[in-house]
């Protein structure tokens, strides 16, 4: 795309996700995630900056939102590729860090709290989240329904999300 063709390019949205485990429990933050501004639990994680590549921003975020000092991810919990009318083409990545230090103690005003819970009180916590796009990869990976490293493709045009595929 050129500057002379007349078409300006949108942003992309970038997203990284941290799942940090310890032993059988899962950290989850909570933060205005709901359709109507709800106060819900999710995994941390945030956007991309220019000129971050993923795992920079993954150690960022994880930092800024939880308190803690991540490693390098081990591996890709699952990947989504979101096209919506506020967001074309967004993707966000989710990934597995094993080696984490610090207490927990957010720095993101946005954050209301961090903490570790049971896996199965996070996937009750997770499962209240009202986007099939926020919730069904992250509970699919957490409880192991959906193989690591899945990708999910939603689109979202007005008709409310819908997943087109998945793989």
């Amino acid at each position: 795309m050129t500057a002379d063709d007349g078409k300006t390019p949108k942003p992309r949205v970038q997203l990284v996700i941290g799942v940090i485990r310890r032993g059988d429990d899962v950290l989850l933050v909570r933060e205005s995630l709901g359709s109507n501004g709800e106060i819900l639990w999710s995994l941390p994680g945030g956007g991309v900056e220019d000129g971050e590549l993923m795992h920079e921003a993954l150690r960022r975020e994880l930092r800024e939102e939880t308190g803690l000092v991540v490693g390098v991810p081990v591996r890709t919990a699952f990947l989504m590729h979101i096209d919506s009318e506020r967001h074309p083409s967004a993707v966000a990545v989710a990934f597995e860090v094993d080696a984490w230090s610090g207490e927990v103690e957010p720095r993101d005003d946005d954050i209301r709290q961090a903490a570790f819970f049971p896996l199965p009180d996070a996937l009750k916590l997770l499962g209240e989240l009202d986007s099939a796009v926020q919730r069904d990869p992250v509970v699919g990976y957490l409880s192991g329904t959906v193989e690591p490293g899945t990708t999910w493709l939603y689109r979202d045009r007005g008709q409310g999300e819908t997943l087109v595929a998945r793989w």
